[in-house]
């Protein structure tokens, strides 16, 4: 609105910006272009270096915060220079000169805005100039195709401008051709080779690739580069140094069509193909009234009938019906599998959701109707829509990363856009990024408005006022057209819409000129595919014939109103019959063959073809019309197929966004390079001008010229020559024609197709069919058109055309476009949210990658990390033991440098109470024993209190579904009751009976005189008592099988009947029962261990630290010697007596908060100190016979820093087996030290991967769910960022927790293997460079000791 203002007020800011670019372009076509065009190819190269020095001397030593200001300022200065360079090397390697309006919109574009340019008018070139000016900052340029064809085109055709002017070219292709991403192309013209997709390219890292000064590359692989480096755990690894400057291609298609769409990285999680199998069988046993779908959501939620429908087919349980809450992690598994089987089977429809190609399942971009390729949906719902189509299940995949369009192109420092269609679109670009778009004149049009020699001629076609250029010379000789738009006609049915697009196809095929058909969706297209056969052809005629002889024989005027005796014409082709016609025909003499000689020729007039065109015509309907049909099944070769749509007679059927970046010459296609030897020929004949000629202009021109004027360059003349001829055969004939089957719900769309008429002034016309039953339609009031036309029995055949019928629908599509705004702006604001998070993350990975020394990072998280967990300790009651529980997870036994043990904190407690009560060995020996009975009674009291607790909640959970089940049988009655009554019968107690407990859905055993006893009054509260019973009976049976499989012991209670059961004496039952196994289990494992203590006691004299500890571990474990009859050999098991942390819990009670918080966080960094020796001894065993100078060069600077420059010479030399001493003691704290970084680093980047990919996954949830906030009287954004800010906080708390949980538990061989090894010649295990390494960091071989082990 405020725009529309100011252009009323003070005229059109983009007219005014045309304007003054305009201004700079005259003076590079006064002032430098002669300049340029005088020097030699070196001396171009020069100055580009010069340029590029100028540049980048400018903003050395900016600060980083007016470093884009600083930028823009340098480049500003050196574009005129930097414009009429890339002028010149194009004329002299593509053969291409820059027009004016395509310097103006190079301009645009550098200014970062987006440049509106009609297809045809060189945006491929046009990107060269800003590219080419911005690279001379030596920071790399991308140029953003829609995919892989075009990315390789450009860069190949551009290409050599930019190796004229000494700037290198990379060329990103999908990740599946390129070793998974690591591999790009680099643009060499030297390289030869007969396949398209590699010539001229050379394969190189794509680290590499990322470094050339320009990188042409689709929107995928851009975004999937910036996943991969977010994912990576090394610098080295990362692709893209930065995003500085990108132009988009086609914008309003992928800032706009795709920017909701998702890049997600994901990968397999191993799970079994057949599951999903068996879970797609399942589903499709479902009935309607089992489920209920959510389409807002997209998910499908079942209900009870549901589950045991799912159940009787798998022949498993999927919950515990008293207890749905506490599944098994098999349960868990199939109810997952359950849910995306459901949504695969009821919510993702074949050819709208996915297509099924070659074995495969390809997802279909809701947007712009194109396949996904690589593209896969996670959470199993990939697989489960696989094994729903039957073809073979790919892994199961996890996602690892991911982000929109939207949100990775905001993150570029400038951005800028090319399209033929961004105009209506433009609050959007302005308001999500900061783009204006600015419409740029086309070349005819700017040329006619600058140049007084043309005009502008106005003519009338068949009623229509459409426009041409000529020169004042010669007004009635058009030079350009302006593209002939017809009104959109519009039909009461589709199917009167469909014969009319194949009547004026039938038409303009017939004479040879060539038609794009524009479709919303593969179905539309394929559908109309079928329609060009030739009996739907033969039928369309019949009709037509039939209609025009009834209207003569009958001597009737058309005046547009239905008539009754022609209706059953008006059936779908599909089901007319010849039958169908062959009364009428004989009733008015007509013969039934379209092709006989009387109807073709009546065809052909009707058609308004002349009797020449009769034999094609014949032909046309014996075979039907010759097309291709190019929608999301050819997605790969859209971009080639649609280059001969041009062609004299081609016919293309295509969805509306196909083929998009390739230009539609008239006469086929053409290459544009031969165009550069043809320039050269006629430059050399005299033709200074020859950059300016117009394709005929130059023709003429070469007429004139001899064979031995074209010299080397004869092939590309007569190649130019051929075109040509065929392309003015097609201009004759009115050039390309596009039919648009269907208005889109976008205006931009609908011109977008347009456009692809009319290329460069050429001649062409567009003209688009509907229906009032199209869903643009039916939307907005076309159901309401019909029933009038209906009423006023207008003809089928005669379509609505009128301005104001064009008026509304761009109104209708103008409400659409609003509201898809409105929601792409609503989203945005819950992506800023996403967005300052993933900032933050993605920073503390740089921080990571980038800091040489972690340690004071690890150790703040490890204070935090203890202080909150002993906080909890202190304030809970169950506190203590469950952190010593967390600490001995996080810190397991290991063996230190000198051979003794570092215990956990649980037994290093008890350790310490030992000794303070005793040194000798009989006392000892007491004191451990009186260990084991605390810790196992300790325990004993533990799982009471469990089994206390699980015991109070029963009876509620047992009544709570006893009154569910009674709610449904007394509403089962009453339904009895009532049907009864109706039928004025009386009660049946016994079919009552039956109704309840089947609705009950529970098998309860009658007494034997209960139906003698029982009247209307009594019978529901008598069923209500016997399903009381009846699951009060069984949750108590369930309880003792719970019992049995979570501690091992079997209470066998025979439970009374349910009038004489009572839950306390039950609960006091299973205390005795459990009290009593486990004091004999305690007292059994007592004798045992005293007779190990006996055996294991006598070897020492004093009990160190050490030794009391060994003992302690010893005691806990059983070792049972078994015979395992599968095998045939004997096996010793392991099975714990009892845990330590209850009883170590009770020895820290009363220390105080502080004092406990001290003697972890001590006991805890002395085992970081004690590993770090560990890994050094490893690190130095490992070497063996190595020197110091065989380490790479980080390692060798830090140990010179560690041993001072003099030592550090002293013993360079030296094998690292034969140092002792202080050196060797250096040297290997120094190695621990860098081993120990490294395992920092890993761990931290892995945990805060796992837990941001967990946590988007969760935010997408959130995002979800929060719209029921709106009932609560909530803004549902600000309810959205309150949650996200909870959830952000406890991502970080996890992060924190999940690091120092890991980090004391990595650790090498043991130190006996590791010295074993050392006394021999050091060897190397065979590992694979994508195996775990052997050192046990969890990192892949070749990104840890791959190097130093190949050295």
């Amino acid at each position: 609105m405020f725009k529309n203002i100011i252009k009323v007020l003070g005229g059109d800011p983009s007219k005014r910006d045309v304007q003054r670019y305009s201004e700079i372009v005259d003076h590079i076509n006064k002032n430098l272009t002669p300049i340029f065009e005088k020097m030699s190819d070196d001396e171009l190269k020069a100055k580009s270096d010069e340029l590029k020095e100028n540049v980048q001397a400018e903003i050395e030593g900016v600060v980083a915060e007016d470093r884009k200001a600083a930028t823009q300022a340098a480049l500003d200065e050196v574009l005129p220079e930097a414009f009429a360079l890339v002028r010149e090397a194009s004329s002299r390697t593509t053969g291409l000169r820059h027009y004016d309006v395509q310097l103006i919109g190079g301009m645009v574009l550098h200014a970062g805005r987006i440049a509106e340019m009609q297809t045809g008018e060189g945006k491929t070139l046009v990107a060269t100039l800003p590219m080419y000016l911005n690279a001379l900052t030596g920071r790399t340029v991308h140029l953003v195709t829609v995919n892989d064809y075009l990315a390789r085109r450009d860069a190949k055709w551009m290409g050599a401008i930019y190796h004229l002017l000494g700037m290198s070219v990379g060329i990103l292709q999908d990740a599946s051709r390129t070793e998974n991403g690591l591999k790009a192309f680099i643009y060499d013209p030297a390289r030869e080779s007969s396949q398209e997709d590699s010539h001229q390219m050379r394969l190189a890292p794509r680290q590499e690739v990322y470094e050339c000064n320009i990188v042409y590359g689709t929107n995928s692989e851009f975004g999937f580069d910036y996943l991969r480096d977010n994912m990576a755990n090394s610098l080295s690894e990362i692709r893209q140094r930065e995003r500085f400057f990108a132009i988009v291609d086609e914008v309003d298609n992928i800032l706009i069509d795709e920017a909701r769409t998702p890049l997600i990285i994901s990968g397999p999680a191993g799970e079994s193909a057949a599951l999903y199998q068996e879970l797609a069988r399942a589903v499709k046993t479902l009935r309607r009234e089992h489920y209920e779908i959510s389409e807002r959501e997209r998910s499908v939620n079942i209900n009870d009938e549901g589950y045991q429908q799912i159940e009787a087919a798998l022949g498993r349980t999927l919950r515990d019906p008293d207890r749905p809450e506490d599944l098994t992690p098999e349960q868990a598994t199939l109810q997952s599998h359950l849910e995306q089987a459901m949504r695969a089977e009821f919510i993702f429809k074949k050819n709208k959701d996915y297509l099924v190609q070659g074995g495969r399942v390809l997802i279909v971009d809701e947007h712009t109707g194109r396949t996904m390729p690589g593209r896969r949906w996670s959470d199993g719902l990939h697989q489960a829509v696989e094994a729903k189509e039957g073809v073979p299940v790919q892994a199961e995949n996890v996602t690892y990363a991911t982000i929109t369009l939207q949100n990775f192109f905001r993150l570029y420092e400038k951005l800028a856009g090319m399209s033929g269609t961004a105009l209506t679109e433009s609050e959007e670009f302005d308001k999500i990024y900061k783009l204006a778009v600015v419409p740029i004149p086309k070349h005819v049009e700017y040329l006619a408005e600058r140049n007084p020699e043309f005009v502008q001629r106005d003519f009338k076609e068949n009623g229509y006022k459409f426009v041409y250029f000529a020169r004042k010379g010669s007004p009635d000789v058009p030079l350009y057209y302006r593209r002939k738009d017809y009104p959109d006609l519009v039909f009461r049915t589709e199917e009167a819409k469909f014969r009319t697009i194949m009547q004026d196809a039938l038409a303009r095929h017939v004479r040879g000129q060539p038609l794009l058909i524009g479709t919303t969706s593969v179905d539309l297209s394929e559908h109309l595919s079928k329609r060009f056969a030739a009996e739907p052809l033969r039928k369309l005629a019949l009709v037509m014939l039939l209609r025009d002889k009834w209207f003569e024989v009958n001597n009737v005027e058309m005046d547009g109103r239905a008539v009754s005796d022609l209706e059953p014409l008006n059936k779908s082709l599909d089901s007319l019959n010849p039958s169908d016609m062959r009364a009428m025909a004989k009733e008015l003499g007509l013969t039934l063959n379209p092709t006989a000689d009387d109807n073709i020729k009546h065809l052909a007039d009707m058609l308004g073809l002349e009797e020449k065109d009769c034999p094609r015509l014949r032909a046309v309907l014996d075979s039907g019309i010759k097309h291709k049909v190019l929608n999301a099944k050819k997605h790969d070769e859209e971009s080639q197929i649609i280059l001969n749509a041009g062609a004299f007679g081609a016919v293309m059927i295509a969805t509306n966004m196909a083929g998009r970046g390739v230009d539609i010459k008239l006469g086929g296609t053409f290459d544009e390079t031969a165009l550069s030897g043809v320039n050269r020929v006629l430059i050399k004949a005299g033709n200074g001008n020859a950059f300016e000629m117009r394709h005929e202009d130059r023709h003429a021109s070469l007429k004139n010229l001899t064979p031995e004027d074209f010299g080397i360059y004869v092939a590309e003349v007569e190649a130019f020559k051929e075109h040509i001829e065929l392309e003015k055969k097609v201009r004759e004939i009115g050039g390309l024609h596009v039919i648009g089957s269907e208005r889109h719900e976008a205006r931009r769309i609908d011109n977008q197709l347009r456009g692809r008429a009319a290329r460069q002034g050429d001649p062409g016309s567009s003209r688009f069919y509907l229906s009032l039953e199209d869903e643009l339609m039916r939307r907005f009031g076309g159901s309401n058109v019909s029933g009038l036309m209906q009423t006023l029995k207008i003809d089928d055949a005669l379509p609505i055309e009128h301005g104001i019928v064009d008026k509304t629908i761009e109104q209708s599509q103008q409400r659409v476009e609003g509201y898809n705004f409105d929601v792409r702006k609503h989203l945005l604001e819950y992506d800023d949210v996403l967005n300052q998070q993933r900032g933050k993350i993605y920073t503390q990975r740089e921080r990571i990658f980038t800091k040489t020394d972690l340690t004071d990072d690890v150790d703040e998280m490890l204070i935090a990390e203890v202080e909150r967990r002993v906080e909890l300790a202190v304030s809970q009651e169950d506190g203590r033991w469950k952190l010593l529980a967390w600490l001995d997870e996080v810190q397991p036994p290991f063996q230190k440098v000198n051979g003794e043990w570092h215990f956990q904190f649980s037994i290093s407690q008890i350790v310490d109470s030992v000794k303070d009560k005793a040194t000798e060995r009989v006392a000892v020996k007491e004191a451990l024993l009186e260990v084991a009975k605390g810790a196992s009674d300790s325990a004993r009291d533990q799982l009471l209190k469990i089994v206390d607790d699980q015991l109070d909640q029963l009876p509620d959970r047992a009544k709570e579904r006893a009154e569910a089940k009674k709610e449904a049988a007394e509403n089962a009655f009453d339904s009895v009751k009532d049907e009864a009554r109706e039928l004025g019968k009386p009660l049946d107690i016994r079919n009552a009976t039956k109704a309840m407990t089947d609705t009950a859905e529970i098998n309860i055993r009658l007494p034997k005189d209960f139906f003698a006893e029982q009247t209307e009054k009594t019978l529901k509260k008598a069923v209500g008592e016997l399903i009381d019973g009846a699951l009060g009976l069984e949750a108590a049976d369930r309880f003792l099988k719970w019992l049995a499989a979570r501690t091992g012991i079997e209470v066998k209670i025979e439970l009374p009947a349910w009038d004489d059961f009572d839950w306390d004496t039950f609960g006091d039952l299973v205390t005795e029962a459990v009290t009593k196994a486990y004091d004999a289990g305690t007292q059994n494992h007592l004798d045992e261990i005293a007779r190990v203590l006996d055996e294991q006691l006598k070897n020492f004299d004093t009990f160190s630290h050490d030794v009391i500890g060994r003992v302690l571990m010893d005691m806990a474990v059983s070792r049972d010697v078994i015979f395992d009859k599968k095998t045939h050999k004997r096996e010793t098991r392991f099975s714990q007596r009892f845990p330590y942390i209850y009883y170590a819990a009770e020895l820290i009670e009363k220390h105080s908060k502080d004092d406990l918080r001290d003697e972890i966080l001590d006991h805890l960094h002395t085992a970081q100190d004690e590993q770090k020796l560990v890994w050094g001894e490893a690190e130095l065993m490992r070497l063996g016979t190595a020197h110091l100078m065989d380490l790479d060069s980080e390692s060798q600077a830090s140990l010179k820093r560690t041993l001072g420059d003099e030592e550090y010479e002293a013993v360079a030399s030296k094998e690292l087996s034969s140092l002792s001493g202080g050196a060797r003691d250096g040297i290997r704290a120094e190695l621990g030290r860098l081993v120990q970084h490294g395992l920092h680093r890993f761990v931290m980047l892995s945990v805060s991967n796992q837990l941001w990919v967990d946590y988007l996954t969760t935010i997408e949830g959130v995002r979800t769910s929060i719209s029921l906030e709106a009932y609560a009287q909530r803004d549902p954004l600000t309810a959205y960022k309150s949650k996200a800010f909870d959830l952000f906080h406890q991502l970080l708390v996890d992060m924190r927790a999940g690091v120092v949980s890991k980090l004391l538990t990595y650790r090498p061989r043991t130190l006996a293997e590791i010295r074993g090894d050392a006394g021999q010649q050091p060897q190397r295990k065979s590992l694979g460079r994508n195996d775990p390494c052997w050192c046990g960091s969890g990192k892949k071989y070749k990104n840890c000791h791959l190097g130093t082990d190949n050295r």
